[in-house]
């Protein structure tokens, strides 16, 4: 979003002359955490303060009533800039705030972000970012945080700043020249996205494409890194190596679509190619040859960040071909961002596909089951704009957003950094934590449905590594709810992103994580008393109702995802992502059970639409209904372990917030989500509706989804 508002502050001429230049490296213009002091920064304190303070071992820069700080960057040969900040804040009233602003010159200033009331519960970091085109011959602009506070308590805590020089995409190439289909070669700025796009004087395809395509990978031609929370990209170079592949596709009509649909496990240390259903057609251009766009993930290897792509070639039915072209310009991932673009040699071979027919069928029938899809903007206007608000998500960390009910997915987002990705319904998306709720919860409830009792078992007789006396009496049940009374440290996500919760996300076996889950942590307290957020004890219920089903069925290869899930999936009408969830890289192959499934957007609908009903198959429920009715908060006198804060509650890996104040109802409402990683949110609405939105940049609100749903189909008194 470029930033609009022009607003005058008098409080920084006074100190224009007195800043400090920040120092700009490559493409990051500015990162600021405020680890050490304020650095660069000069403070206004006005009537309030300003100081360095610390909470849960991360510093941010707190301001109070009418306090500001400002900082310069260096823009020489800059056209676009994009500025993220996050901001936690107490205190605030009617019009007071947290702003982030720009200005060029120290006078005129644009608002970038802000956070108000209702977002200050004082420790909820809220991130705004939004992007400015800078005018020819600026070569210095400011950075400006403050508080637009009238008392003492009107506090903001700023962090996580960051400034990245970024090409404006009003000056990118539509077009993909003939040397870079000829000759691999490409220019040194990213394509626009409409460089993928089927023209208007596009016509049907002559050739047909039936066969293998290939790559021997090498590296990305151009990488440019935007985010880099872990130093991956300092400590390797393979980071910007693409893998090898070797993938079948089949063309019918102007439909390409890859035969595995699935990651592609190789041996690169990082990435596995996903490859989705793309589009072919004959542009007058191409003199003779078809033009296929094929949409493409990256998702990194033991992990689930998704980082997506759009790819471009020439070929005919003889088996010619083109350079492969690319670009990356979007993702979910948190703590890794890039775009990449270039042009890589491909090797086509025409054969005849095994099972063609087969994946034409079941193609068809997952494009028949989708549902009728509308632009989030045909909904009225004064509630359009608030699914995907960027009030609660910023729009530079958004990757999709949606909301369904009575059949119809109202869809937004779907942007890159360099247009629109123009193929949404192939956009791979992560579940991070929502497979607590997919995964584990679904798969638990269908475990209960068909063997009743199941839930009580005791893990210490299903698990081996769990079977020191700290697990006493955990039940499946316990390890879902996560509420095992096993952990260190009771403070919110503490254990979670301790270093031995490190150590299990990165080993890639199952011996080594069912190690650390079990053994890593102390008992503190009784099973099924304290909700304590920890992945591990949802790796723990995997491989416990795996030992379950083979003691039960006397089968050695018994797996809960394969028997329990991809079954419902199947009947739902799911894409193959969904038959598929991150394993252990060993013989055992162990789900993760608490993240690693990948998913499209009509999956989303899907399920949701699924467990909005109730869990039922053609009238007929397939999963246990006490275990969903009190997960999705059904059953008033079973609304779960307080988890955080006490409007929340934690059940059978679902979430739920009682909204009922926030939307003004005159008792309590509470409404069940899927809650993931880095910004991740479902809620399955009391009456049916579904809002969910998937994006990185650390945001979980969606207050304002929730009081459109209840504008458009009340469920609040």
């Amino acid at each position: 979003m470029t930033a609009s508002r022009i607003t005058i502050l008098a409080w920084l001429v006074a100190v224009m002359g007195l800043l400090p230049f920040a120092p700009a490296h490559s493409q990051e213009l500015l990162t600021e955490n405020f680890e050490q002091s304020v650095g660069d920064w000069a403070i206004t304190p006005g009537r309030g303060s300003a100081q360095i303070t610390t909470y849960a071992d991360n510093s941010s820069l707190q301001l109070t009533r009418n306090a500001a700080a400002v900082c310069s960057v260096d823009l020489s040969g800059v056209s676009r800039i994009d500025i993220a900040a996050s901001f936690a804040a107490s205190g605030l009233e009617d019009d007071d705030h947290c702003l982030v602003e720009f200005s060029p010159d120290g006078q005129s200033w644009y608002e970038i972000g802000r956070v108000g009331d209702g977002q200050d519960d004082g420790f909820s970091l809220h991130p705004v970012s939004g992007s400015v085109d800078i005018q020819t011959a600026t070569d210095r602009g400011y950075i400006g945080v403050r508080v637009a506070g009238n008392a003492d308590n009107d506090i903001c805590w700023v962090d996580n700043i960051r400034v990245l020089a970024r090409p404006s995409p009003g000056r990118l190439s539509k077009a993909i020249a003939e040397e870079s289909f000829d000759l691999g070669s490409t220019p040194d700025q990213p394509f626009s996205t409409a460089a993928f796009d089927r023209p208007g004087n596009a016509m049907p395809p002559k050739n047909h494409f039936a066969g293998r395509l290939q790559s021997t990978g090498g590296a990305m031609a151009h990488f440019l890194l935007l985010k880099d929370d872990f130093d991956f990209a300092a400590t390797s170079q393979s980071i910007r190596i693409l893998p090898p592949f070797e993938i079948d596709l089949l063309q019918f009509g102007d439909e390409l679509v890859p035969l595995v649909r699935t990651p592609i496990a190789g041996n690169h240390p990082d990435w596995e190619w996903i490859f989705t259903p793309g589009k072919v057609w004959d542009d007058p251009a191409d003199k003779g040859m078809s033009r296929a766009v094929l949409p493409f993930a990256l998702m990194e290897r033991n992990a689930n960040c998704i980082h997506n792509g759009l790819a471009s070639f020439r070929f005919d039915s003889s088996g010619r071909i083109s350079h492969f072209v690319y670009q990356i310009g979007s993702e979910t991932c948190a703590y890794t961002q890039f775009d990449a673009w270039g042009a890589a040699p491909i090797i086509y071979v025409p054969q005849a596909t095994a099972g063609s027919e087969d994946v034409v069928k079941a193609y068809q029938a997952e494009k028949k089951v989708r549902l009728e899809t509308r632009s989030i903007d045909s909904l009225p206007s004064d509630v359009a704009g608030m699914f995907g608000s960027e009030e609660e998500v910023a729009a530079g960390a958004m990757t999709m957003f949606g909301y369904i009910a009575d059949n119809i997915h109202y869809t937004g987002g779907c942007d890159t950094r360099y247009g629109s990705y123009l193929y949404c319904d192939s956009l791979v998306l992560p579940s991070y934590s929502w497979a607590k709720s997919l995964a584990a919860g679904i798969g638990a409830m269908r475990l209960e449905q068909l063997h009743p009792g199941a839930m009580q078992s005791l893990i210490s007789e299903y698990v081996p590594a769990c079977s020191a006396p700290r697990w006493r009496g955990v039940t499946f049940a316990d390890a879902l709810n996560m509420a095992t009374g096993v952990y260190n440290s009771d403070g919110h996500e503490v254990d979670e992103q301790s270093a031995e919760m490190r150590s299990f996300f990165l080993v890639d076996s199952h011996e080594e994580k069912i190690k650390t889950a079990c053994t890593a942590f102390d008992r503190r307290q009784e099973p099924g008393q304290e909700f304590v957020y920890r992945t591990g004890d949802t790796y723990i219920l995997g491989t416990a109702i795996n030992a379950f089903l083979r003691k039960t069925a006397g089968d050695p290869e018994a797996d809960y995802y394969d028997d329990l899930l991809k079954p419902i999936w199947r009947e739902l009408g799911m894409s193959p992502l969904m038959m598929s969830i991150r394993r252990s890289y060993d013989s055992e192959r162990q789900p993760f059970s608490g993240w690693g499934m990948t998913l499209l957007r009509n999956d989303i609908a899907l399920v949701t639409s699924f467990l909005q009903r109730g869990g039922t198959i053609n009238g007929e429920p397939v999963l246990d209904t006490n275990m969903l009715n009190a997960a999705l908060q059904r059953d008033p006198q079973n609304r779960g372990l307080r988890a955080v804060i006490d409007g929340q509650r934690y059940q059978y890996g679902f979430w739920a917030w009682n909204a009922g104040t926030a939307l003004g109802c005159k008792g309590d409402v509470w409404i069940p989500a899927l809650s993931g990683y880095g910004g991740l949110s479902a809620a399955l609405m009391p009456n049916g509706p579904v809002y969910y939105y998937v994006s990185d940049g650390g945001a979980f609100a969606w207050r304002k989804g929730a009081q459109a749903s209840n504008r458009l189909h009340p469920f609040c008194e």
